[in-house]
């Protein structure tokens, strides 16, 4: 059976002044003296507490899992100021009530008062509107349950994660709420400690000061378990070291998210606290008057000692680091947010986003879908003319596209999860407004050997034009090429099906001029272009036969190649069964060729070797045709395949002015250094094509200056990085 609490509500004005008279003069009696250091808090007469198991039945009602103390009658003494004394005057349920005092105590509270928290115990202790002071002398009593008793820590710790969803609008409350939650739980782990779930729900709830935050550090590292990744965030978020960025504050979600995929990346078994030598005094500063200071001499917490875990700080500077590069991930997308205006997901803002946030569709995936559908060929590939897609994205009609909107159009694509093929980061060629461009899923990431597909496909369009010289292109003269290069260039799953698309591009649309090799002839050698040749001759070979329109054909791509057509007369008379002489081109021209299989093999076989000089070939002239492409800087993929490192000189690693300073980075610095203010996309841009990040380079080499200047050499002022040169030693330059 419950208890039965019977209350005294017979109230008389005598007897009214007199109890008031007593109450408030006993409210403050025997505060704690903060200049004494031993610990004397004020006696507890012997009153019970009913725990979470009970139920508390007063005269007006009942209290389910109650969490208070209650004295039979009135205590002699002034006792804890959450005690209830029944014997204390009550006014009737729902009286009205003068406000409390600062320091509300039930025995200092006017029968009204004691009225209308007895009510607040009984409607369950979830009312938002009660005043504070009401729910602070129930909280005094928690304090005094696990601090004095050490009882009941998973219910009461189960308690004030209640008491915090419901009263956090009350900063006063989250901070006593959030302490002392946390005190729960690390002294619960002295026996049997609170459960996961408890742990979990205390990390969403209250507020975090320095001293809560050790507090709860102190419980995984004891407990030596993996720190959540909500915990982490926010303990990087509280280091002094961590730089203040409002992308964090604007962008908080898609930052948290970022930052746990960093973090999960660099410690893929989670992130385990290390403690220092040396324990500290645990401290507990309690909300009530009557308990005084616990950690003095005699306390309860005297003895009690807690890892410092914020003291050794050099475990967090990986962290530090991971929210460092968050930051600079998000970038972009807060540039391309602020320049929308907070409107909704605009094609820029989805596009600036990294990868792995990206979990939703394109916003403009479905006008691209419905173009596509509308260039399906009969035959199923989906083959659109790239200014169809150019308008799309709000570029404007033009003879020929810049490299730079047609890299922001394969781009686009790549966001979207598509590919285009011929794609211009690859090429290096920029498209024409109607060039038709074969559109069709990426099952991987750009190549990473972009020479090697490159060669491939220059070798393809001279084999295709070569091949679709006689009117007609034989399958089997394109499935051995296919092959041949596949295997010759080792090209990826993902680079063989672009070869497969450009392909067909090629039979639909066939090139009728050989500028690919006019390319080749500005960069190879004559011994290597007459290879190529030699290689073209038995691509035409495949079916056995060359026939005079391919011999036509031969001759132009050999004239483009810059060799004699002597060169090719002198080859087909050596592949032919018979040998067959030839008086001239144009009776070469004339006539078909049988051919010696073995020795089409043969010199298949020997012009593997072909495959490395054209890539070299073809890197150079890719990287020089790009040397001034400003690439998309809103995106976020990877382009280092694109980009060329810039060679450092011995004159620039030696500049004494940045000694001390990572080798990798001084040529930067050098032509930082060239400018008192820079705009901070054109850095970006700079910093890309020299293989760096720009926030951590400049990360870094503000590092170095802080241990060798006044001040940072790099400030970061809106949309432009300000140069402190004022701050750099004057030295000669080396001429």
């Amino acid at each position: 059976m419950e208890p039965f609490v019977e209350l005294w509500r017979r109230v008389t004005g005598a007897q009214a002044k007199q109890e008031q008279k007593r109450s408030s003069g006993s409210s403050r009696e025997n505060v704690w003296d903060f200049a004494k250091r031993t610990w004397n808090p004020k006696p507890q007469p012997q009153a019970k507490f009913y725990d979470s198991k009970t139920k508390l039945l007063f005269d007006r009602g009942q209290v389910v899992s109650p969490l208070v103390y209650v004295f039979p009658g009135i205590a002699d003494a002034a006792p804890d100021a959450s005690l209830i004394e029944t014997g204390l005057p009550v006014a009737p349920s729902g009286t009205e009530a003068e406000d409390l005092p600062y320091w509300p105590s039930y025995r200092g509270s006017s029968p009204a008062q004691r009225s209308r928290y007895l009510d607040w115990l009984i409607g369950g202790r979830s009312d938002p509107a009660i005043p504070l002071g009401y729910v602070f002398i129930y909280f005094y009593g928690l304090e005094r349950r696990v601090l004095i008793d050490g009882a009941d820590h998973t219910s009461i710790a189960e308690e004030l994660i209640r008491l915090l969803k419901i009263y956090s609008s009350s900063r006063s409350f989250r901070q006593y709420g959030t302490s002392l939650l946390w005190a729960t739980i690390w002294l619960s782990l002295k026996s049997t400690s609170v459960t996961g779930k408890v742990m979990e729900q205390a990390l969403e709830t209250g507020s975090w000061s320095e001293q809560t935050l050790n507090t709860c550090l102190a419980c995984f590292a004891k407990m030596q378990a993996v720190l959540p990744t909500t915990l982490v965030h926010r303990l990087v978020e509280n280091d002094v070291r961590t730089p203040r960025s409002v992308i964090s504050q604007r962008h908080a979600e898609l930052h948290r998210d970022s930052f746990e995929r960093g973090l999960r990346q660099k410690y893929p078994d989670g992130f385990r606290l290390r403690t220092g030598r040396r324990d500290k005094q645990f401290e507990y500063y309690p909300a009530s008057a009557t308990l005084g200071r616990l950690q003095d001499s005699g306390g309860p917490l005297a003895e009690e000692r807690i890892p410092n875990v914020l003291g050794l700080n050099s475990q967090l500077q990986p962290l530090i680091d991971v929210c460092v590069q968050t930051n600079e991930e998000l970038k972009a997308y807060d540039r391309a947010h602020r320049k929308s205006n907070g409107s909704a997901m605009t094609a820029e803002m989805y596009e600036s986003l990294p990868e792995h946030l990206r979990g939703w569709e394109h916003p403009h995936f479905k006008i691209w879908h419905a173009v596509m559908n509308r260039h399906v060929t009969e035959d199923g590939w989906t083959v659109v003319p790239i200014g169809e897609l150019a308008k799309l994205e709000g570029i404007s009609e033009r003879k020929k596209l810049t490299k730079s909107q047609s890299m922001e159009l394969a781009l686009t694509a790549t966001h979207m999860r598509l590919a285009l093929e011929p794609d211009p980061r690859l090429t290096g060629k920029a498209y024409d407004w109607d060039q038709p461009v074969n559109v069709f899923p990426a099952s991987e990431e750009l190549s990473e050997d972009i020479a090697s597909y490159h060669a491939a496909a220059v070798v393809m369009e001279l084999g295709v034009a070569i091949a679709a010289a006689d009117g007609q292109i034989d399958p089997i003269e394109l499935g051995r090429l296919g092959t041949h290069l596949e295997t010759q260039f080792q090209l990826s799953a993902q680079d063989s099906l672009r070869l497969e698309y450009l392909r067909y591009l090629l039979t639909k649309y066939p090139p009728t001029e050989f500028s690919a090799a006019r390319t080749l002839q500005k960069n190879l050698t004559v011994p290597q272009r007459k290879q190529v040749g030699e290689f073209l001759v038995g691509i035409a070979a495949a079916d056995e036969v060359i026939d005079p329109a391919e011999v036509k054909a031969l001759g132009k791509a050999y004239r483009a190649l810059g060799l004699e057509t002597s060169d090719l007369k002198q080859l087909l008379q050596s592949i032919s069964i018979p040998a067959q002489a030839v008086a001239s081109t144009a009776a070469q021209a004339s006539e078909t060729f049988q051919l010696d299989l073995n020795r089409i093999n043969a010199i298949m076989t020997e012009t593997a070797k072909v495959t490395q000089f054209l890539r070299d070939a073809l890197r150079e002239d890719f990287e020089v045709d790009n040397a001034d492409v400003e690439l998309p800087t809103h995106s976020t993929e990877s382009v280092s395949a694109l980009i060329v490192p810039v060679a450092t000189s011995q004159e620039t690693l030696a500049d004494s002015r940045f000694e001390g300073l990572s080798s990798r980075l001084v040529p930067f610095a050098r032509f930082l250094i060239a400018e008192e203010q820079w705009p901070l996309k054109s850095l970006e841009t700079e910093a890309r094509s020299r293989g760096l990040m720009l926030g951590a380079a400049i990360e870094q080499i503000n590092e170095w200056a802080f241990d060798r200047l006044p001040d940072a050499l790099l400030i970061e002022d809106g949309e432009f990085i300000v140069v402190q040169r004022e701050l750099l030693p004057q030295v000669r330059e080396t001429p």
